[in-house]
């Protein structure tokens, strides 16, 4: 069977995932949440897969830990599992230990269950630990999704606890609390990459998606980057992995089937009208470290190796003010909205175009383009603005003008390179896409109505699109 660039296994999503890079392969350890639990195969609790590459993924192994994101770390040649688990409304974090020597049996350890303090922390919110090993000073710390303890609403945080046998815990202040965030920090993760250490979490009250802070090797400071948000809205609950040569960030791109939490709107046209759920599709970014320690995140080069055929491009003008030459379209007129459309998008496929802004406030490409180009999936870059921008089909008529409160449905920052050349790659599958920018900015998105239309390149302003190339998979 084809691996899936998006995996996710058959009457399920993939809900948070927990990777970890183990004697040269990695291990992904998931929330797997199931569409029916009446299925004869439905088994509750976490699922584990293998993968050498993050594309090619092992076959599930249920291991029933029950309960929500954790840790998986080795002591004294013994493997030790975090979990938490929420019984009537408290939060706790579990214990467990491998029965076998393997990542797959384990036995909960009771008495080992532990909440917060209520004194540092307060008791609402206690779970997502992850345990880095502190060799210079013997200890393991705990990283925890938590609240602070203090009288104002602005209190979630990064908690910390600490322990030299993975038993008995000592709780410690935050080890990142910027009273800021009006609910936990989820999903903690701590690692260093060359001189510097990173925190990542997620946010889902004041900001929503996964963020990060640095910190440089010999300080205490966490500093916020220039872009301290990984990905958008559409990319959640993200922890990393890998070794000294590389590191990923794996995270889910949420669906808009289920309508959880009861938000879709009663009236609407479309799928993509509506709210986000809770997972989806499991999505993989490499991450890549500027000059300056901050984080970048580019298309990983085994998912990019999967699209060996090359789909002939056709260019057909929509509007004057194109100019071609040797396979590069330039858009000429300073004042107006330039647009051309391509050939039909398979429904998988790789597309690059390298953008030079010449003043262009907005250039990029549209995907499932209409003829008349009314309709399709707006992403472009915005100079004046630096940032990287999503805009669906609900923006181009008068009924979604009039629903959406707000510009622009997706966006990330984005740095304004020097010699104004955005390399712009985007992959898709079904109805989820990602694309990246200068292995800079990367946005994940959905596309529910509308499949099997064209590529388009639009300019509002003067730019110049070349190196214009679309790949699909080869059917195996």
């Amino acid at each position: 069977m084809k691996p899936k660039l998006f995996y996710t296994a058959p009457n399920a999503k993939c809900g948070d995932i927990i990777p970890k890079y183990i004697d040269g392969k990695y291990q992904l350890f998931y929330l797997k949440h199931w569409l029916d639990r009446d299925a004869p195969d439905f088994v509750p609790g976490w699922h584990r897969m293998e993968s050498k590459d993050l594309v090619h993924m092992g076959p599930e192994t249920p291991i029933h830990v029950r309960g929500g994101t954790g840790d998986i770390v080795c002591r004294n040649g013994q493997w030790h599992l975090f979990a938490c688990i929420f019984p009537e409304g408290k939060q706790y974090v579990t214990h467990y230990i491998s029965k076998d020597g393997s990542l797959d049996n384990w036995e909960y350890q009771e008495a080992d269950t532990f909440g917060p303090d209520g004194d540092i922390y307060h008791c609402s919110d206690w779970r997502d630990p992850r345990i880095v090993y502190r060799e210079e000073l013997g200890e393991y710390w705990m990283f925890l999704a938590a609240r602070a303890n203090r009288p104002h609403s602005q209190t979630g945080c990064v908690g910390l606890c600490v322990s030299k046998d993975l038993k008995t815990w000592e709780y410690r202040e935050p080890v990142y609390f910027p009273e800021r965030f009006n609910g936990a920090c989820e999903c903690p993760d701590v690692f260093r990459m060359g001189d510097w250490y990173y925190l990542v979490f997620s946010s889902y009250t004041n900001l929503f998606g996964t963020y990060y802070v640095k910190c440089h090797v010999g300080e205490t400071q966490w500093q916020i980057p220039k872009n301290h948000r990984l990905d958008a809205r559409a990319f959640y609950a993200a922890k990393t992995a890998g070794h000294d040569m590389e590191r990923y960030i794996c995270g889910w791109n949420p669906t808009k089937d289920e309508n959880i939490f009861g938000f879709w709107p009663d009236k609407f046209k479309g799928r993509d009208y509506r709210t986000w759920d809770w997972g989806g599709g499991m999505v993989v970014h490499r991450l890549i470290q500027q000059p300056d320690g901050d984080l970048g995140l580019a298309l990983p080069e085994s998912k990019k190796a999967l699209f060996t055929h090359s789909v002939p491009n056709s260019f057909s003008p929509v509007t004057e003010g194109w100019q071609e030459s040797g396979g590069c379209w330039t858009a000429k007129t300073a004042s107006s909205q330039q647009m051309l459309l391509m050939q039909q998008m398979p429904e998988t496929c790789y597309i690059h175009v390298k953008i030079r802004s010449d003043g262009a406030h907005q250039a990029g490409v549209i995907l499932q383009a209409s003829e008349e180009m009314r309709e399709g999936y707006y992403i472009y870059v915005e100079p004046e603005m630096n940032r990287l921008v999503f805009r669906s089909w609900l923006r181009m008529y008068e009924e979604g003008g009039k629903t959406f409160p707000y510009d622009i449905e997706l966006e990330v920052p984005l740095r304004r390179p020097g010699d104004g050349v955005y390399h712009m790659e985007v992959v898709t599958e079904g109805t989820v896409g990602l694309v990246y920018v200068n292995s800079e900015a990367a946005m994940s998105f959905r596309m529910y109505d509308y499949q099997n239309r064209n590529l388009g390149l639009f300019s509002f302003g003067k730019a110049e699109f070349s190196q214009i190339e679309m790949r699909e998979r080869e059917y195996e």
